[in-house]
């Protein structure tokens, strides 16, 4: 088994006020397997994780995010499309500049490479998988 390496990324929990869904992306993995995940990305050299938050968040789904709050980093180890991955994710819990953004149902992201599409999880939800693993217990501790 091959290794690419460690990544740095940067997630946001962001929860609508109304129900307390969380903002997710839902991708699939090279062997079709359906996951959730926070929206964020790659930390690039220079660049602080809140700032990678807001860049992602205006180019994924074009929307400002606002009172970032650090929540907790994550260490994940796992396999993608037979590698080794190595991420430490900071996740930041956030909120929407414009209101309105919290009732937009679905949307595609905007820069995906992939067919993924953004949802409300709703906090009960237990499938599909939630990543990174422990991002869950981090939204149902901090204070978002």
């Amino acid at each position: 088994m091959t290794s690419r390496g460690q990544t740095v990324k940067a997630m946001a929990l962001i929860q609508r006020p109304r129900d307390g869904a969380l903002l997710v992306s839902e991708e699939s993995n090279p062997d079709g397997e359906v996951f959730h995940r926070p929206l964020g990305g790659h930390v690039e050299f220079g660049e602080y994780a809140a700032d990678t938050l807001r860049r992602e968040l205006t180019e994924e789904i074009g929307q400002q995010v606002t009172d970032l709050r650090l929540a907790g980093v994550l260490e994940n180890i796992f396999t993608w499309g037979g590698a080794t991955e190595h991420e430490i994710v900071f996740i930041y819990a956030a909120s929407f500049a414009d209101p309105a953004a919290y009732e937009v149902a679905e949307q595609p992201i905007l820069d995906a490479r992939n067919p993924a599409r953004v949802i409300w999880r709703a906090p009960e939800a237990t499938s599909p998988p939630f990543y990174p693993d422990g991002v869950a217990e981090l939204a149902g501790t901090s204070s978002i």
